[in-house]
């Protein structure tokens, strides 16, 4: 079977070594500030997941998103808007929930890789939370995740 065949077959479980344990969280009622200093513990962020008091996923925060409140006009330029409402929003009175999308994709460990990466591709993204059967936020896998499952292969075969 080719490598890249035998990858795609392969579930999250079967990388689960590879699995970011412990991804970056905030409560649905944080503010921007709370946000930033978040994104600044772990500089690897991309996304920060929204979750609830038992840790269930509720929401995700794109770094993009982000960078669109830090500077709106060139967010408005950049996407042809031409009304500036909301320029000058106090960026520590924003709050999470007003960043965030609801309802993220998901994987779950049971997911193969190759869906995992159809749903990057399709949503530009390059990480994915990991929940369980109660939307459980358990971890988040990313493409490296993917190479270093691809480096295993080849050195194994």
């Amino acid at each position: 079977m080719e490598k890249r065949n035998f990858l795609g077959k392969m579930a999250i479980s079967e990388v689960r070594n590879l699995i970011v344990k412990k991804p970056t969280t905030i409560k649905l009622n944080a503010n921007m500030d709370e946000l930033l200093k978040k994104v600044n513990e772990d500089l690897k962020t991309r996304h920060v997941y929204v979750v609830d008091d038992d840790n269930r996923l509720v929401g995700s925060v794109r770094m993009n998103s982000i960078v669109q409140y830090l500077f709106p006009m060139a967010a408005v330029l950049s996407s042809g808007v031409t009304s500036t409402t909301k320029l000058n929003v106090n960026l520590f009175s924003v709050k999470v929930a007003d960043l965030m999308k609801q309802d993220p994709f998901s994987v779950k460990e049971s997911t193969s890789l190759s869906k995992m990466a159809i749903i990057m591709i399709k949503e530009q993204i390059n990480e994915l939370p990991v929940v369980d059967e109660d939307m459980t936020l358990i971890g988040q896998v990313n493409v490296y995740e993917i190479i270093e499952a691809y480096k295993t292969i080849n050195k194994e075969r």
